[in-house]
């Protein structure tokens, strides 16, 4: 068998197809990359300060623009909601929503000790329970609960916008004032 570079390639396109057709769900499971550091386990946000994350972390954050009209919704809604974020750091979606994420929650003074962040690998490894408990298939998923209870959640990305999206799920908890 002969190895041209014409074949490399279309053994590195194909790949590159089929990661992009599978997006961050759990199967088929997917060996870590050599050299590749990723978290797992419950993180907190500082997470993303590390040389390793803050580049895309760093430029999402800035980058996005939440909706005043929502952000301000949600500053008299933060009371009695938690927010179970589980991500993937080599996920290109959650590179994408977890530093909007943060932009929503950072601009409304949401509670940050009411936010609690796990993060997976490649093959959805996670704390005991957590899968089967939450029903996590694919990342980030965000679980929006207000005392307790699960009141929606968004999963690889918002219907509209996060924001958006997360006065949509807690509206009913608030009544306008």
């Amino acid at each position: 068998m002969t190895i041209t570079m014409q074949n490399v390639g279309k053994n590195l396109v194909s790949g590159a197809i089929f990661v992009l057709l599978i997006g961050c769900s759990s199967a088929p499971k997917i060996a870590v990359r050599p050299n590749e550091h990723m978290e797992i386990g419950w993180t907190p946000r500082s997470v993303f300060q590390s040389p390793s994350y803050a580049k895309w972390f760093d430029t999402g954050y800035v980058n996005y623009k939440p909706q005043e009209e929502y952000l301000s919704q949600l500053r008299k809604m933060k009371g009695n909601v938690s927010i179970l974020v589980v991500y993937g750091t080599w996920c290109s979606d959650s590179r994408r929503e977890v530093p909007r994420f943060w932009k929503v929650i950072d601009s409304c003074q949401f509670p940050p000790d009411s936010i609690t962040m796990i993060a997976v690998d490649r093959t959805m490894l996670m704390p005991e329970g957590i899968k089967a408990r939450y029903n996590i298939t694919n990342v980030p998923t965000f679980i929006i609960s207000f005392r307790g209870m699960e009141t929606g959640r968004i999963i690889e990305s918002p219907k509209k916008s996060l924001e958006e999206d997360l006065v949509d799920w807690l509206e009913p908890f608030f009544p306008a004032q």
